[in-house]
Formats: structure tokens, sequence, C-alpha cells
């Protein structure tokens, strides 16, 4: 039998087949109290009190996981903001490397036409690929922080780089390749400027003729100087002649073999004579203004097979300014 400390005392507890049955007694109050029990009813207030146990538990579980995934997640944000900073780092190298690489694509050319080479199609340097690229910011845009960094297109861009790196890489080895089977023919290639001061006054192409004003072909490039600036041969050949008894003026033409001949134009006096045999970098000649000139200038061209091109596509430099 138990007693609490105001006197009641419950006796032992009947179980009738039909529930419990047990006596509540007051000793201070000389009373005793019967009180009865369903079966049914002690266990629909079990079942009652298990159902309560269990939500709370799961509640309390439910809270405790809530709590650990949000810390998961600030976790994860954390770290996607250290990511993010390093991409865009890494965009920043590279942007750096793909202007590097235009460079090198442009030197690219230079050489090609130097080792007698086919310049690279244009199509095949823009490598169309196919496959599809990864939404990131759909499936993860609540833990990307705000950037406008653009994952789709950094992924696209080093994938390009790639290729571009891999083509130019097989450039270089074909021109490799090539210059080392033809050094002599390499020697006999126009690869410098005739001077080494000045500016590029005109280019060729298409220009207002200086005397008529009208359009016409300037089948060279001018180089402002001074009268009696040296000028020098651009590659070994020999010297084809030299004359003053056209509109260019005092003239020397280096015949180099291969097809190509160079000529400097408004020349003021010579230094080599016909048949003799120059050097890359030799002395030939000094700038003037002889004949159909309106100042001090060089005038220089390349011709192939008697064709005038574009001397800039046989300078392995961009530099305009002397």
């Amino acid at each position: 039998m138990n007693e609490n400390k105001a006197g009641l005392k419950i006796s032992n507890i009947i179980n009738t087949g039909q529930g419990y049955r047990f006596f509540l007694i007051n000793d201070k109050k000389n009373k005793v109290n019967e009180l009865f029990f369903s079966k049914s009813l002690v266990y629909s207030v079990s079942f009652i009190a298990l159902f309560v146990v269990m939500g709370l538990g799961a509640f309390t579980f439910s809270t405790l996981t809530d709590t650990q995934y949000d810390l998961k997640v600030n976790n994860l944000k954390n770290q996607n903001k250290e990511l993010v900073r390093v991409m865009e780092d890494m965009k920043v190298r590279l942007e750096d490397a793909e202007v590097k690489l235009t460079t090198l694509v442009e030197r690219d050319e230079a050489l090609r036409v130097y080792a007698d080479l086919p310049s690279v199609d244009d199509d095949v340097r823009a490598g169309g690929h196919g496959g599809t690229v990864n939404d990131f910011s759909e499936d993860y845009g609540a833990l990307m922080p705000l950037t406008d960094l653009n994952v789709n297109s950094l992924e696209g861009n080093l994938a390009s780089l790639g290729r571009e790196i891999t083509l130019q890489l097989n450039s270089y080895e074909q021109i490799y390749s090539k210059l080392t089977q033809d050094v002599n023919r390499l020697r006999r290639t126009p690869s410098i400027q005739p001077v080494n001061r000045g500016y590029l006054t005109s280019s060729f192409g298409v220009r207002a003729d200086p005397w008529t004003r009208k359009p016409r072909m300037h089948d060279g490039q001018d180089f402002g100087v001074l009268t009696g600036t040296p000028v020098y041969a651009t590659a070994d050949g020999v010297v084809k002649a030299r004359n003053g008894k056209t509109g260019y003026g005092n003239t020397v033409i280096l015949d180099h073999g291969y097809g190509i001949k160079t000529i400097y134009a408004h020349l003021s006096r010579y230094v080599v004579k016909p048949g003799d045999n120059v050097k890359r970098g030799d002395l030939i000649a000094y700038s003037g203004s002889t004949g159909r000139s309106t100042g001090p200038h060089l005038h220089y061209e390349v011709r192939v097979n008697n064709v005038p091109v574009n001397p800039r596509h046989y300078f392995l430099t961009d530099k305009i300014e002397l």
C-alpha cells in the first residue's frame, strides 16, 4: 500500500476481469473511496500516452535534424564563398591567358608565312564542340553567394582555351618541323623591318594618291624617316638592280630566291651595287626623298613571283613605331 504526504493510501489493485478496482483511503478524514477503471479506458489512456511520448520524441528528433541541416547548409555556403573567390581568381587568370594566346596566334600567323605554311583556317581555330554543360545555378542556386560569376561560361571558356592551346601546340610543332628542314629558305625570307626608327605612315592597300587624290593601290609600306636614315636588307639575297629613273627614285632591288624580291625606294644614296651578296641586317642604302615623293621616307615592298604582298605579314613583331 502506498501513502502520500496528504495521508492518502492506495490499497492493492484488484483485476476484476472487466477492469481494475482499487480503494483510495484517507486516514485523516476516515474516508474510503472506491475507484474502478475499465480495461478499455486503461488501454485507451495507455495508447494516448504512448502516442504523446512518440510525438514528443519525433518532434525533438525533427528539431535536432533541422538544426543539423541548417548548420550543414551554412557550412556549405561558407565553403562556396571561398570557392567563388577561387573561381573569380581563375576567371582573371583565364582572361589573361586568352589575351596571351591571342598574341601567340598572331605570331603563329607570321611564323607560318615565314615557314611557307598555309594559315590555319578560322573554322578550325573556332573548333566547334558538342555536349551539355551542367546548370549548377539551378541545382545549387541557394548555396551560391551573390556574384556575377557564370560557372557555365567559365567552364566553356576553359574548355575552349584548352582546345586552342592544343591547336597552337600542334601548329608550332608543324612550324618547327618545317623550319628545321628549310634553314636556307628561311634566311632568304624577309622577316625584319628595313629601318630601325621612324613611323609607319602609309600601309599596304588602296589609298588616296598623294598627287592626284584619287584611289590607287599602294603596293608597299611607307616609313616616315629623316633623309640619311640607314636602310637594311630584310633577308639574305643578291642585289638584283639599282636605278633612279622611275617614280620610285633611287631604288635597290634584292632577289632572295624562291620567287621573293624586296624593293627599297626613294633612297638618297646607295651602299651596295648589283651582284653583291647581302645578309639579313646588312646596310644597303640610306633613305631620302628622290623620285615621286612628297617628303623624306622609305617605300618598302615585298613581291612574291612579282606580285606585291603585304610586308606586314613578314614582320615577326607587332611593333609599328620603330
